[in-house]
């Protein structure tokens, strides 16, 4: 049987030994303190009739309660339905009903606003605060912030503050799941088709993930002496699986941010041995464009993986060089997953990287190029990607307590492929390229325009700091459009007339840009990618 996410941290435990697990806020906190939480936790929610096979609704930001949620609920196998922190109110009851939650943890900073529909779904509600997990000295300081910014409360009709659930909880023997083959946790994605849906992954799913990584790492040091900067939310695969579940199973310090500040990421490096971390590229992109960005402490990255989004060769190289100038060895690696399959399915490494190329298929990965009738295309051929291993989720929930198998193809040997909706190819030697995604692909005069192409040129311009190319409509017909940001001030115009020119040069015909739009900045998606729905044109009859 297949341990459960709980079990392999515990396991790890018992290999690690006793280490600085986090540190929020200046405060540490012990793996053996964070295990004791955990099990407390997981004894307060059995205690209040909540167990195997029941969802509870993990509404947090990167802090250390959405660690110890996550890992108690695993513990007695309910489902952690994770949301996003910033969720509209009408959204998190929507997400609370559809998957039947028996209960939420909110940050006390946040909850004022939730309280008339958590009060409407008649579950309680488990309050935490920053100053769980500060040393005693702090805990003044915090209680009259988080006063002043927590007004409201007293409208929660079933509240219990974190700490007094722990001491609940502490002596409760708990009812205890061991099947990681069971769904442990609810993700909300884009789905491979476009629309939003409900991901399932199991606790051996995530597993899997850790598992796969360990080729790619050799600690230079004993357990909690390298830490990582955790980012990345854990509503996202990427963010539970990759920067929190691996590293803490791993003996590696985490140092969560439940806020992304460049100048804070970056005062980070300078404080504490950062080796490890993972992000998406408009994140790499403001750390790397912050004043205190570069020095001594770039020598101490070790691990640092981007995805999620479109990541340029040009930031790349540049990225690489800066680490490199202060004697590091450390890289910036590209690579692709998606939630379906529990993040993260190829990656470049140091024994194994390629410009351009979102690398190579994880052990026990399976990566193919197919066309629209399922055939594998060789190599070269540009096609669907798509996906099967260990980590393919279980499904989309429905709602009805069902699994719908949308974007999941099984083949006639019952394997089971996720169909990602996103383009690419592969090269003789097994790396992927990832080209663009298939729903956003452009057809103009009968010609296939990937988005992919056009960005990956305009970004060679100096000054263009980033790109979305989209569809577009110039007098009732379609174009493509072009939505730019900015390296430095200068006139649009002049910006417009040297796009429009590179383009030319550059580009097929078809491919170019009949539209071409200057932003501040970019849209983007809760993921933190570039909402390219959002800039797309929608077709009027006026054109």
């Amino acid at each position: 049987m297949s341990l459960t996410c709980y079990d392999y941290l515990k396991a790890s435990e018992k290999r690690n030994g006793n280490f600085p697990a986090a540190i929020a806020f200046g405060c540490k906190t012990s793996l053996t303190k964070l295990m004791r939480d955990i099990d407390s936790l997981a004894g307060y929610i059995n205690s209040i009739g909540i167990g195997d096979g029941d969802a509870v609704t993990v509404f947090l930001p990167t802090v250390i309660h959405a660690f110890t949620s996550f890992y108690a609920l695993n513990k007695i196998g309910v489902i952690a339905n994770i949301v996003h922190p910033l969720t509209s109110p009408d959204a998190l009851k929507e997400s609370m009903i559809t998957t039947s939650s028996k209960a939420v943890f909110i940050l006390d900073i946040l909850a004022a606003d939730y309280a008339d529909v958590i009060n409407d779904c008649g579950i309680p509600c488990i309050i935490c605060s920053n100053s769980d997990y500060v040393s005693p000295l702090m805990v003044p300081a915090f209680k009259v912030f988080e006063k002043k910014k927590s007004v409201g409360l007293d409208r929660y009709k079933n509240l219990i503050k974190y700490s007094q659930a722990l001491i609940k909880g502490h002596s409760v023997k708990t009812v205890d799941c061991h099947d990681g083959e069971k769904t442990a946790v609810y993700l909300h994605g884009g789905g491979t088709t476009g629309k939003s849906k409900t991901i399932m992954l199991t606790g051996a799913n995530i597993n899997a993930i850790a598992d796969k990584l360990e080729p790619f790492d050799i600690p230079d040091l004993k357990p909690g002496k390298e830490c990582s900067l955790v980012v990345l939310p854990m509503f996202h695969a990427f963010g539970l699986a990759v920067a929190m579940h691996y590293p803490l199973t791993h003996g590696y310090t985490l140092l969560p941010m439940p806020q992304f500040s460049a100048e804070s990421a970056n005062k980070l490096m300078r404080k504490h041995n950062i080796t490890f971390i993972l992000g998406v590229p408009n994140m790499f992109r403001k750390m790397y464009e912050e004043k205190h960005f570069a020095g001594p402490h770039l020598r101490n990255l070790r691990l640092v993986f981007c995805g999620g989004d479109f990541l340029p060769e040009r930031f790349v190289k540049e990225f690489n060089k800066k680490i490199a100038e202060y004697g590091g060895k450390g890289k910036l690696f590209r690579g692709y997953g998606l939630t379906e399959v529990g993040s993260v399915c190829t990656a470049n490494c140091y024994d194994a990287v390629r410009e351009e190329s979102v690398g190579r298929p994880l052990k026990g990965m399976t990566v193919e190029i197919w066309d629209d009738m399922k055939n594998r295309l060789p190599a070269g051929q540009n096609g669907e990607i798509v996906v099967k291993g260990s980590t393919v989720m279980q499904g989309y929930f429905s709602g009805d307590n069902t699994v719908m198998n949308d974007g999941v193809y099984v083949d006639k040997n019952g394997d089971r492929w996720i169909l990602t909706g996103d383009l690419g190819y592969m090269d003789k030697d097994g790396f992927v390229y990832f080209t663009g995604r298939k729903k956003r692909m452009i057809i103009i005069s009968g010609y296939n325009v990937y988005p992919a192409d056009i960005e990956n040129a305009v970004l060679e311009l100096p000054f263009v700091n980033e790109v979305c190319a989209v569809q577009g409509y110039h007098k009732n017909r379609p174009c493509v459009k072009l939505c730019v940001t900015l390296k430095y001030p200068m006139n649009h115009g002049e910006a417009i007339d040297s796009i429009q020119s590179y383009c030319k040069k550059n580009l097929a015909k078809f491919s170019c840009p009949r539209k071409i739009e200057i932003f501040d900045s970019l849209p983007r998606t809760k993921m933190a990618k570039v909402d390219f729905m959002a800039l797309s044109d929608k077709y009027t009859p006026e054109g």
